[in-house]
C-alpha cells in the first residue's frame, strides 16, 4: 500500500537520513583527527571544505554542485556553505547537502561541532535562529501562490502525507486571505513511497499548467489518507484529476516520463529537513505546524522589519 504504515516508513526514512548524516559526519570526523588533518591552528573555511569534499569523493559522494544559501546561523555562527551532493544506489540517484558554517559546525539534517563531532542541535535549534537567504534559494519557477511583490515570503517543505502539513495548509488558506502582502512557495520533500507518488502527481499537474497544480494542491491535503492502500490511493488521484479537468492517462503517461522525478528530487536536494513542514520565513527556519496566531506573530514581525 502507498499511505498505510505511513508513520512507520517516515519514521524509516527519518532513521535513515539521521544515519546517513552519522556516518558522514562520522566519517569525516574520523579522517580528520587520524589520516594526518591536524594541525597547530584551525583551517580556513576553504580548507576545511576542500577536506569535506576530498573525503566525500572517497565516501562515494559526489558533489553536484556549491553555494551560499545560508546568511547567517545566529548572530555568532556566521554563514555557511551548502554542498549539494548525489549519490547512486540501485541505479537511483539518492540525493544529500552538508552545510558548512564558517569553521566551526556541520549542518547535515543536525549540528556538530566540527571539532568533537557532538551533536549541539538540542542546545542551539530554536536558541539560535538559522537563517537562509531567500534571494539565493532556488525559487525559480518553485510553485507560488498570494502576492507577486511580495514583503513576506514564506517557503514550505511539505509532505502529502503529513498531518501537520494538511493542518497547516487551512492555516495558510486564511492567512493569505488576512495578508495580501504575503507569498506563499510550496516544495515537495516527501519521507514516504505513497507520499512520493502524490508529490509527483502534483508535478506531473503543473506541467498542463500552475493553475491546475494549486487546485491538486488543495485537494490532495483535503483527505486524511492514512490507512489507505495503493489501490485507493490511486483511486483518489484519479477521481481528483476528473474533477479539475484533466485526463489520468495523460498524467499517467507524464509520470512514466520521469519529469515530474526530477522536479520532487530537485526539491529534496535543496538542504536538510529533519521534519515536515518545515518553513522558511523571509529566510528564518521554522519547523513545524504553527497555528494561525502563532504563525500570524511571525509574519508581523517579518512585515514590521521590512516596514509592512
Amino acid at each position: 500500500m502507498l499511505i498505510q504504515e505511513k508513520v512507520k516508513r517516515k519514521l524509516y526514512l527519518l532513521t535513515a537520513f539521521a544515519l546517513m548524516a552519522s556516518a558522514l559526519v562520522t566519517g569525516f570526523f574520523f579522517e580528520r583527527n587520524f589520516a594526518g588533518w591536524f594541525s597547530d591552528r584551525a583551517p580556513g573555511n576553504a580548507s576545511v571544505q576542500s577536506e569535506v569534499l576530498s573525503f566525500l569523493e572517497r565516501a562515494g559522494w559526489k558533489p553536484s554542485a556549491e553555494r551560499v544559501i545560508v546568511e547567517k546561523v545566529g548572530d555568532r555562527l556566521g554563514t555557511a556553505r551548502a554542498v549539494l551532493l548525489s549519490r547512486s544506489k540501485d541505479g537511483v540517484s539518492v540525493p544529500g547537502v552538508m552545510f558548512l558554517v564558517e569553521e566551526k559546525y556541520i549542518l547535515v539534517g543536525k549540528l556538530f561541532d566540527s571539532q568533537t563531532g557532538r551533536d549541539v542541535s538540542p542546545e542551539l535549534f530554536g536558541k539560535v535562529p538559522i537563517v537562509f537567504d531567500v534571494k539565493r534559494m532556488n525559487l525559480h519557477g518553485a510553485h507560488k501562490r498570494g502576492s507577486d511583490h511580495p514583503k513576506a515570503v514564506i517557503v514550505e517543505y511539505g509532505d502529502y502525507g503529513c498531518e501537520g502539513c494538511r493542518e497547516l495548509e487551512k492555516t495558510l488558506a486564511q492567512l493569505l486571505d488576512n495578508y495580501p502582502q504575503v507569498q506563499h512557495v510550496y516544495k515537495h520533500f516527501p519521507l514516504s513511497e505513497g507520499s512520493r507518488y502524490l508529490a509527483e502527481v502534483a508535478e506531473a499537474v503543473s506541467l498542463q499548467g500552475e493553475n491546475y497544480f494549486w487546485q491538486m494542491h488543495k485537494r490532495l491535503f483535503s483527505a486524511d489518507k492514512s490507512g489507505w492502500d495503493k489501490k485507493e490511493t490511486k483511486r483518489f488521484v484519479q477521481a481528483q484529476l476528473r474533477e479539475v479537468g484533466l485526463n489520468p492517462r495523460l498524467i499517467e503517461q507524464t509520470l512514466e516520463d520521469g519529469e515530474p522525478r526530477k522536479r520532487v528530487s530537485r526539491d529534496q536536494s535543496e538542504f536538510p529537513i529533519s521534519q515536515t513542514p518545515t518553513l522558511v520565513v523571509n529566510g528564518e527556519v521554522v519547523i513545524g505546524a504553527l497555528g494561525y496566531r502563532d504563525l500570524q506573530v511571525i509574519i508581523d514581525g517579518k512585515l514590521k522589519d521590512n516596514g509592512k
